[in-house]
């Protein structure tokens, strides 16, 4: 990777980039009002169920395949994926929070490089969900698979700890301690996804899945989902 690509990458993957995912916790203000998750040791099992429920089988392998689309100019194939995306997810909330932060990231990264056949392109999306959006924006920044993994992967683990401290007894020095737990074994999910590209997506998160769906019903909520 380039320098420039790195500050590019660095830019794209800051909280200060608006894209909204601020607003969400994906199930965890949930899991959090249950007690499911209440400290460093439940947060720790939080973040491994992430990484190998759906990051590695679902959001990370939909990115590479959107990669390597976007490399090859199929367009088709990833408006496919983002269809696939959206059926896999259970949750209502879950499919508004991915379309919401995915238009966002697209319409910001197009009018910033002034790409009008992006954002043309966007408009053909049936969803546009995160994985998708971040999968296209990397790519078109020419990121190969490689790199862009570990990037969307740190942004979804980033925004899982910066939600759990708001909701529980957590110090920024144990969520940062946790974050650089969590990205070690992201890396070594890069690595697997990197080697079951040609695999299906597939889904099966269900202490996620049953919090997301489960959010609505939380009596004072923070987040959006």
């Amino acid at each position: 990777m380039t320098p420039a690509r790195l500050v590019h990458t660095l830019q794209l993957m800051d909280s200060f980039f608006p894209v909204g995912a601020f607003a969400y916790s994906d199930g965890l203000e949930s899991a959090a009002a249950r007690g499911l998750v209440h400290d460093a040791d439940s947060l720790a099992g939080w973040l491994d169920h992430f990484i190998n429920a759906v990051f590695v089988p679902c959001e990370g392998l939909a990115l590479l395949k959107c990669v390597r689309a976007a490399e090859k100019g199929d367009w088709a194939g990833i408006r496919s994926i983002d269809e696939e995306l959206t059926a896999l997810k259970p949750a209502a909330a879950a499919r508004t929070s991915s379309k919401s932060v995915g238009k966002r990231l697209l319409t910001m990264y197009a009018g910033l490089v002034n790409d009008s056949e992006l954002l043309a392109f966007m408009e053909t999306l049936p969803n546009c969900n995160a994985p998708v959006a971040y999968g296209v924006v990397l790519s078109h920044r020419g990121l190969e698979g490689r790199d862009a993994l570990p990037a969307f992967g740190y942004v979804r683990l980033a925004g899982i700890v910066s939600a759990a401290l708001r909701l529980i007894a957590l110090g920024q020095q144990q969520g940062q301690a946790l974050l650089t737990k969590a990205i070690e074994h992201l890396l070594i999910a890069a690595e697997h996804i990197l080697r079951a590209e040609a695999e299906p997506l597939r889904s099966f998160g269900p202490l996620m899945d049953v919090q997301q769906m489960s959010h609505r019903y939380v009596y004072s909520r923070l987040f959006r989902s």
